[in-house]
This record gives C-alpha cells, sequence and structure tokens, in this order.
C-alpha cells in the first residue's frame, strides 16, 4: 500500500488526530478521512505518517460491506 498524507491537525481538547490520506492499494485508488483517538500530539510528519499507516492498515484489514 502506497499513500500520502495531506492534511493532518492534532486536536488536543479531544486527544484525537484528524487526518486525510490518498494512496493506492492492489490497482485502486483511495482517498480516507478520518480521525484516530491519540494520548500525544505526534510532533513530526514522521510520527503523522506512522500513525495514518498503522490505522490503514487496520482499516483494509477489515471484511467489506460486499464480504470481499
Amino acid at each position: 500500500m502506497q499513500f500520502k498524507v495531506t492534511y493532518a491537525r492534532y486536536l488536543a481538547d479531544q486527544r484525537r488526530l484528524e487526518f486525510t490520506a490518498t494512496g493506492e492499494r492492489n490497482g485502486c485508488l483511495f482517498t480516507v478521512v478520518t480521525d484516530v483517538m491519540r494520548l500525544k500530539e505526534p510532533r513530526t510528519l514522521e510520527n503523522v505518517h506512522l500513525v495514518a499507516s498503522a490505522w490503514l492498515t487496520e482499516l483494509f484489514r477489515r471484511r467489506s460491506a460486499s464480504g470481499l
């Protein structure tokens, strides 16, 4: 899976990281807009990328609504 984080913002009062990622997986293009709970603010772009990578991996492991 190849992706790029195009937007990220940490909401300290809610302890959530909002991000948008676009990329390609198995020949299909995707855009994901989501937020994840984080206890600490990710201080570098590399940390944001690692959080996004972990979340996208988990997201794509789930079965789709079509059962595939």
